[in-house]
């Protein structure tokens, strides 16, 4: 086409390379004013909605926060926080409980004395680690067993040194999972091999041998080459005024509901130990979410208003989603958040937060704020409720839920693109069918102006011959 193209317009004497130009031009014009229309106008929804999604992505994300962060939760307090640090599980409340910690729990340590090679052999053998109570502060003067068994620990020939046996009971505590670990450590008098065991008193352990070349190695009720450095031992603490024992340092159950972990003994100091919720941080939580749910009510009404209101219609006013939003969201503070329970608040409405006139979100600081100091445990639930993840067995809360719609109108689902995708798919593949059918109009229209252009050339050639037919034979007679 390209070589006939460049022909146009050497006959006619006319440029029908700018006839063809024009009726291509005039072709195409209506039909991509269209296609450009339907894309600007698709972009526009696109960029609404992500705007939308990101707003309410940000109220979500903010709400989980002030969660996370215990705002809205029991706020654990203790006196004297470099004894024990505690924390409340959400919505557990606490009434002030002393805890007076008269001793940490510790753990078992063995060492060798000091060699000057870690990496000589000593020999090899069989080692054997039982677990229990070792009577005694330094050499061990009793043992009662425990219910771990025991840790079988082979020596190979070769792996016989220090580094070697390090290394060997390393590998057997991993694979049973004991709670057992030896390290080297070294000063200028050598190096030595230390073993720790776990806290509380029924973590303690022997190190038994039947080899005399590990002897070293050994801790025995009245024998053995390692010294014991440190004791295994509970802690004890007192619990308005009941003596208790634990294992470890960090446990669960000694107030229902809360984590504690021992940092210090301090023998004679009880440390009060409360949880509590904080009605001003409640109250200032709910008047948060109600300025916030006012931002997202007025774009998402800005973004889905008809043709009949005043300014221009919304961006989104066609999808579905988003619509639906918009009705989520007003319908939000009649929604049942918590099941009925006496008096207690359900839903938002019941502690101050409700719609006026106008569709705006309006707050009852004396009614949120005496809603607060009844029933703040309430308030946190209806506020964990709204902001509920969903699971495999159970569907999200209804911040989450809204959020997940529109997220899933703007990203799409798992095997399936969203409805705008699609309908830009289907403009870019307008545009290819309006290019493909073009690029035929303008090859035909090429072929038949050149195929013209040649007719008329030849006519002209025609003229000019009969031309001058005329003028020799007009010549002639003259003569």
């Amino acid at each position: 086409m390209g070589s006939i193209f460049q022909t146009l317009g050497l006959g006619a004497g006319f440029d029908t390379k700018a006839v063809v130009r024009e009726l291509v031009a005039a072709e195409r014009a209506p039909r991509e004013k269209l296609l450009d229309a339907r894309a600007k106008r698709i972009e526009a929804r696109i960029s609404a909605l992500g705007r939308f999604q990101a707003a309410f992505a940000a109220l979500s994300n903010a709400l989980d926060q002030r969660i996370a962060s215990g705002a809205v939760g029991p706020i654990a307090r203790v006196s004297d926080p470099s004894v024990l640090a505690v924390s409340a599980a959400p919505g557990r409340v606490v009434p002030q409980r002393t805890v007076e910690v008269r001793m940490l729990a510790s753990a078992q340590t063995l060492a060798t004395d000091p060699v000057a090679d870690p990496q000589a052999i000593l020999g090899s053998g069989t080692l054997t680690i039982r677990f229990g109570t070792v009577a005694g502060s330094g050499p061990a003067t009793g043992f009662t067993p425990g219910t771990r068994p025991d840790l079988v620990v082979e020596i190979g020939p070769g792996q016989g040194s220090l580094a070697g046996i390090r290394d060997a009971i390393n590998a057997a505590a991993r694979a049973a999972g004991a709670g057992l670990r030896a390290e080297l450590v070294s000063d200028p008098a050598g190096t030595r091999l230390l073993l720790s065991g776990e806290t509380g008193a029924g973590a303690g352990f022997l190190v038994e041998t039947e080899t005399p070349d590990l002897a070293p190695v050994a801790f025995t009720v009245g024998g053995g080459g390692m010294a014991r450095t440190a004791a295994a031992g509970d802690a004890e603490l007192v619990l308005d005024g009941v003596p208790l024992r634990r294992a470890a340092n960090s446990f669960d159950d000694l107030l229902p509901g809360v984590s504690v972990q021992l940092l210090r003994a301090a023998p004679g100091l009880p440390v009060r130990v409360s949880a509590r919720h904080a009605p001003a941080e409640i109250a200032a939580t709910v008047s948060d979410l109600a300025g916030a749910l006012n931002e997202l009510l007025g774009l998402g009404r800005d973004l889905t208003r008809g043709a009949g209101a005043p300014g221009e219609p919304g961006a989104l006013v066609s999808n579905t989603v988003a619509r639906r939003a918009v009705a989520a969201l007003v319908q939000l503070t009649t929604r049942p958040l918590a099941a009925p329970e006496g008096d207690a608040p359900q839903r938002l409405a019941d502690i101050g937060l409700t719609l006026d006139r106008d569709g705006k979100v309006r707050v009852d600081q004396a009614r949120l704020q005496r809603a607060a100091d009844l029933h703040p445990g309430r308030i946190e639930a209806m506020l964990r409720e709204l902001a509920r993840a969903g699971t495999f067995t159970s569907p999200p809360g209804p911040l989450k839920a809204i959020a997940a719609d529109l997220r899933a109108a703007l990203e799409g689902r798992p095997g399936q693109p969203p409805a705008l995708q699609r309908e830009s798919e289907a403009i870019a593949a307008e545009r290819a069918r309006l290019e493909a059918r073009i690029a035929r109009y303008e090859a035909g229209l090429t072929r038949q102006y050149a195929a013209l252009d040649r007719q008329v050339g030849e006519a002209r050639q025609t003229l000019a011959f009969l031309s001058r037919q005329t003028d020799l034979w007009f010549g002639r007679r003259e003569r």
